[in-house]
């Protein structure tokens, strides 16, 4: 896996866990912390070269249902740019909006995690 492909996967997971230190005033913390936490697990280990697959394949797939509820609501009519214009959690458009994209954020890094299958680096002979 080129360095800068693992590097990108290591400020993710990163950012995976400050998204899951930033949860403590969702009023349903426990299921983003642990979408956040799984996230930051998958690419911390695709960022040292150690992809796991099947947890990228299970987040996708979480994610992927979970969306059902947000497409039920219409939260993709909500304009990108609302989302970051109201900083309080108090319109609950921009809260389902946020939530639906955090969704695709995480399935669209774990695509990353799961697809490409980089070249063995050859080992030395002996």
């Amino acid at each position: 896996m080129p360095l800068v492909i693992r590097i990108a996967h290591g400020i993710m997971a990163v950012l995976f866990l400050l998204s899951a230190g930033v949860q403590y005033n969702d009023p349903a913390p426990a299921p983003w912390i642990a979408l956040y936490l799984a996230a930051a697990t998958a690419t911390g280990l695709a960022a040292r070269g150690k992809p796991v697959r099947w947890l990228g394949w299970a987040l996708i797939a979480v994610c992927a249902v979970w969306e059902i509820h947000y497409l039920r609501l219409g939260a993709w009519h909500t304009p990108f740019t609302a989302l970051t214009q109201e900083w309080h959690m108090t319109d609950e458009t921009i809260v389902d909006g946020r939530e639906f994209y955090a969704l695709i954020w995480v399935s669209v890094w774990m695509l990353g995690v799961v697809l490409p299958r980089w070249p063995q680096a050859a080992k030395p002979h002996q």
